[in-house]
């Protein structure tokens, strides 16, 4: 079993650990006068902010955007800055760009939090609030297990301040938690369907030459995300695309190289007719769905509520990165160049 997958199968254990760690955690933070959030974070960090900014904005009812460090420059704070949250979010805890984006913040008055996978991270020397995201070590370049409680994180930190605010309700936010905690139950099923699947597809996946995916924009995020672990791991283009965005050109693209996976939570009718069309081209498009679908590749047993699913839908993607690029003659868990952020200077630490 590979480094990628021990860390995934890790997860749903250490999200019930940061559930139990929240009320600690948040203890301070909540009690902040708070009218807007700026999620910050580069690659699977970014990620994570994006994938839980929509609901975090509806849970709240305030603005909550998610921003790349390099986004962010003295025009982001022209305004009264004092109730705006900036939470730096970096997985090692050591990016400058994070640590940069957040020392701007400070320095035009905004309030600072820091969202790293381990206690004493370079991106805390420059928060307000210390808000570690408990998952555990994670050494493999290839980040999985974080970046599900990274998203963890997040939404119980807004849970507890709209329930401090009294912008939620005690039902509505013991209601999310109960939510998180089934998704949390759902995940092994969803692992072992995808491994079976992986299984019996290994050899056509191994000789993917290049990666589309698109989905739903509730999963946006995520299908970012997809496409990174891939790039990361098959080392081959990969790109992801909401489903509307994808019609706009990108099926151009598409031909006998091509594998692309569809992911459809039931929101998009129009998958099963992509998957017919797109298949006129490729024999690898993987229509996968969360409902049971004669027209699916695989069906995921996942939960249902579409504001959860974020826990559960990528997984078979995440797993094929622990598991293909072996028959590619690649160590998914080690980056092509172990030393590149200390050659790059992008890191304090080589994390």
């Amino acid at each position: 079993m590979s480094t990628i997958e021990n860390y995934m199968l890790e997860t749903p254990e250490k999200m019930l650990e940061i559930i139990e760690k929240a009320p600690e955690l948040f203890r301070e933070i909540k009690k902040a006068s708070i009218n807007k959030i700026i999620l910050t974070g580069s690659g699977t960090s970014y990620h994570s902010g994006l994938q839980m900014s929509r609901q975090l904005q509806h849970l709240l009812q305030m603005e909550v955007v998610a921003m790349y460090p390099f986004e962010m420059n003295e025009d982001t704070f022209l305004m009264d800055n004092e109730q705006t949250l900036v939470v730096g979010i970096s997985q090692g805890g050591s990016s400058y760009s994070t640590y940069n984006a957040m020392k701007l913040a400070k320095s035009k008055g905004c309030l600072t939090a820091s969202m790293a996978g381990a206690e004493g991270a370079f991106i805390d020397e420059v928060a307000d609030y210390i808000l570690t995201v408990y998952c555990g070590e994670e050494l493999a370049g290839a980040k999985t297990k974080g970046f599900y409680c990274t998203k963890l994180n997040l939404l119980l930190l807004a849970l507890s301040i709209g329930l401090e605010q009294n912008r939620l309700t005690l039902d509505t936010f013991t209601e999310k938690v109960e939510e998180v905690k089934k998704a949390a139950e759902h995940f092994k099923g969803v692992y072992d369907a995808s491994e079976e699947w992986i299984e019996q597809n290994k050899e056509r996946l191994a000789n993917s030459q290049e990666i589309r995916i698109t989905g739903p924009a509730n999963n946006y995020g995520d299908i970012l995300e997809s496409a990174l672990k891939l790039l990361e791991t098959m080392r081959c283009p990969v790109t992801g695309y909401e489903f509307e965005e994808f019609i706009h050109g990108i099926y151009n693209a598409i031909d006998e190289k091509s594998t692309v996976f569809i992911l459809d939570d039931g929101s998009e009718p129009r998958s099963k007719k992509m998957k017919e069309v797109l298949s006129e081209w490729s024999e690898t498009i993987f229509l996968l769905t969360t409902y049971e679908s004669e027209h699916a590749d695989l069906v995921l047993p996942t939960i249902q509520s579409s504001d959860f699913l974020t826990f559960n839908f990528i997984i078979p993607l995440q797993l094929i990165c622990a598991k293909i690029p072996s028959l590619r003659g690649v160590d998914p868990s080690t980056p092509k160049d172990p030393q590149f952020h200390m050659k790059l200077g992008s890191k304090k630490f080589n994390k």
